[in-house]
């Protein structure tokens, strides 16, 4: 059988976010140098966003690894936070936070045309090879997220 097209892992990716890991009103977020940060509950679906995020990245990298980090390590336990890695531990590229940021605050019917235009404007193969590490502190709301 030949692979699924873009529109159906788009649309298979916002079925799963909205039964799952839903947005719904949650306040908007901005990545920055330290990724998101903010109370751990208000994390979940930007968790599962940032992994199609990495998915993506990683497509557009040929293939190469590319981290999630679940991390707050300098703010109050209560909170935590996500950000991507590059494949030599480097911090994302800048060009990629307002991906990180659209891909984190699209409502949740709209998820699927986030990523099909994502995809669109990196130049990521949609069939290609992706591999996503990820790594968490020792705080209690990181093995959740």
């Amino acid at each position: 059988a030949p692979p699924p097209s873009l529109a159906e892992v788009a649309r298979e990716a916002e079925s799963l976010g909205k039964a799952s890991h839903p947005k719904g009103d949650r306040p908007d977020f901005a990545y920055g140098t330290a990724g998101f940060r903010t109370a751990a509950e208000g994390l979940d679906h930007v968790m599962f966003r940032m992994g199609i995020l990495a998915a993506i990245r990683s497509k557009a990298l040929g293939g190469q690894a590319v981290g999630v980090m679940v991390t707050a390590s300098h703010n109050p336990v209560q909170d935590n936070g996500a950000k991507l890695v590059e494949p030599m531990g480097e911090m994302l590229p800048l060009e990629w936070e307002a991906h990180a940021t659209k891909i984190a605050n699209v409502s949740d019917d709209g998820l699927a045309a986030a990523i099909a235009e994502i995809i669109g404007a990196v130049g990521a193969n949609p069939a290609a090879h992706a591999e996503v590490v990820v790594g968490r502190d020792s705080r209690p709301s990181s093995p959740g997220l």
